[in-house]
């Protein structure tokens, strides 16, 4: 069901970072990919939320907890106050280890639920022993969550699920649909004990309205042959997007939040992977230049998020607990 957002809370946007090991996304699921090299570069972008005083969440995968100079960085920068830690689950990295390694089995929903729990709740006392504190934020690699996911973050004492995806659909690949779906934060379970907001994925243009009803049409093999989704976009009626900078223009990104902040939306949250920030790693970023281009793209859209829209960034504990009262 829907939460109430209470009355004062101003536009305000969450920042999320998947953060995990590097591996070739067009390559097949390994659980030898264990190589976390991005995390020497999160300084980049950990400096441009320090100077727009940014709290992001970091949610952290298993083979980040297995390298001590990361968990050192994350844990320093915590106790300064500068950052956030909750979970990731990859579950081809998290054991048990009793599912074939393929791309089905790559969305934690379709696993079986007791290997799900299973892999949530040693994932969760990894990070609870390595920092001292059970992480209570958590967001489904792929973003292949379902209600067996949300009866097991129930049950393991997390307060906020980050994984629901609005307005895409992953059936192509074997994972869950999200077409129909919304932005606004709702309780997933009927206690009101676990509170979600979705990744922020919307529509701006002048028939945004009908964003919903025309995403199934977005994906269509023919519409995308005929190129359909472009010519929306460029005749300003529709345009979907998900506010990350990876592969997001920042003029993308601006015609998104404005459309957000003037239909009413409260809460938004902004994500990108860790592995960006490593040079060749990702196809958003393929050499120093992309990633220079995407920390700008950053920089950028928090700026216009703060000054142009008058938002306000804050850490997701502080927003979580607004729904408390």
């Amino acid at each position: 069901m829907r939460a109430v957002i209470p009355r004062d809370t101003p536009v305000t946007l969450l920042v999320v970072v998947d953060t995990e090991e590097e591996f070739d996304w067009n390559s097949p699921f390994s659980r030898d990919n264990r190589s976390t090299v991005n995390l020497r570069e999160q300084w980049r972008a950990q400096a441009v939320f320090d100077r727009h005083g940014v709290v992001p969440v970091y949610v952290i995968d298993q083979p980040v907890i297995e390298d001590a100079g990361a968990v050192r960085w994350l844990r320093e920068s915590r106790d300064r106050g500068r950052l956030e830690v909750g979970a990731h689950l990859h579950p081809w990295l998290s054991a048990p280890y009793d599912e074939k390694v393929n791309r089905a089995n790559s969305y934690g929903c379709n696993l079986p639920a007791e290997l799900e729990a299973a892999k949530i709740g040693n994932l969760t006392q990894a990070i609870g022993d390595t920092f001292a504190e059970a992480p209570v934020a958590f967001r489904m690699g792929r973003y292949g969550v379902g209600a067996s996911t949300f009866s097991a973050l129930r049950d393991l004492g997390y307060r906020t699920d980050l994984s629901l995806a609005p307005h895409s659909s992953f059936k192509n690949q074997g994972g869950p649909s999200f077409y129909g779906w919304h932005n606004a934060p709702f309780w997933a379970d009927d206690e009101k004990r676990l509170l979600s907001f979705p990744v922020t994925t919307g529509f701006s243009g002048r028939a945004r309205r009908f964003g919903g009803v025309m995403a199934r049409v977005l994906d269509n093999h023919a519409a995308r042959r005929l190129h359909v989704p472009g010519l929306l976009a460029r005749s300003g009626l529709l345009e979907r997007a998900r506010l990350t900078p990876e592969g997001q223009s920042v003029e993308e990104m601006k015609r998104l939040l404005a459309a957000l902040v003037a239909d009413g939306e409260k809460i938004i949250t902004l994500s990108y992977h860790s592995s960006t920030l490593l040079p060749g790693a990702t196809w958003y970023a393929r050499d120093e230049s992309g990633r220079d281009d995407f920390i700008a793209r950053l920089d950028a859209v928090l700026t216009y998020f703060s000054e142009t829209l008058g938002g306000k960034f804050a850490p997701l504990t502080e927003v979580r607990a607004r729904f408390e009262s």
